[in-house]
């Protein structure tokens, strides 16, 4: 306010208390703090993609594997994770965004040239908005079963080997009672000749 001749007299202040606004802040901080340490801990493979297959977000299990295509984010995830210009053949994504369903499929882990180094477990959740029920996009989860699959592919191959030799003994021990029979039949046919 001024007086008749100008002079500033007095004054308004306005005092917001936003202590409320800073604890809020404050508490989202942290809450976004406690899912990222949730999100990059888990040793599984996370990663978050938009319905055009798009990635959006990953954990640090995937940026680890496919550290030689980084950044992953905003490739497209047949090319970051499968060397491909295209979707792949066998991908429970792209059934999970037809139908918004849960998908799954064993899919080979492919290096940095596109080559075969292992095999992922990949499952696909619809990413859906809890308020409208639209597909926002798809949540992979993916575990590397390289290991089990080649325990998997020992054990079928000593099966095999042991099957070979099952079929191998099997025949020689028909044949040695065979044998033995024949034995047996001559054996008796000299002594009914002897008498």
């Amino acid at each position: 306010m001024r007086s008749a001749s100008g002079k500033i007299v007095a004054g308004i202040e306005i005092v917001r208390d936003v202590t409320a606004h800073k604890l809020k802040d404050e508490e989202i901080k942290k809450n976004e703090k406690f899912l990222n340490d949730i999100f990059d801990s888990i040793q599984d493979g996370i990663s978050i993609l938009d319905k055009d297959m798009t990635i959006i977000r990953v954990n640090h299990a995937i940026e680890r594997w496919y550290s030689y295509a980084m950044p992953l984010i905003g490739k497209k995830c047949y090319d970051a994770y499968h060397s491909r210009k295209e979707r792949c053949e066998v991908c429970p994504t792209s059934r999970t965004i037809e139908n918004c369903k849960v998908a799954y499929n064993v899919v080979p882990k492919r290096g940095p040239r596109g080559e075969g180094v292992g095999w992922l477990d990949l499952y696909s959740f619809p990413l859906v908005d809890m308020e409208t029920k639209e597909l926002k996009g798809v949540i992979e989860y993916v575990r590397n079963i390289t290991d089990r699959k080649l325990v998997e592919e020992e054990l079928k191959k000593r099966v095999e080997e042991l099957e070979k030799f099952y079929e191998i003994a099997v025949g020689r021990e028909l044949k040695m009672k065979e044998l033995k029979d024949q034995i047996n039949k001559l054996s008796d046919e000299i002594h009914r000749l002897k008498k």
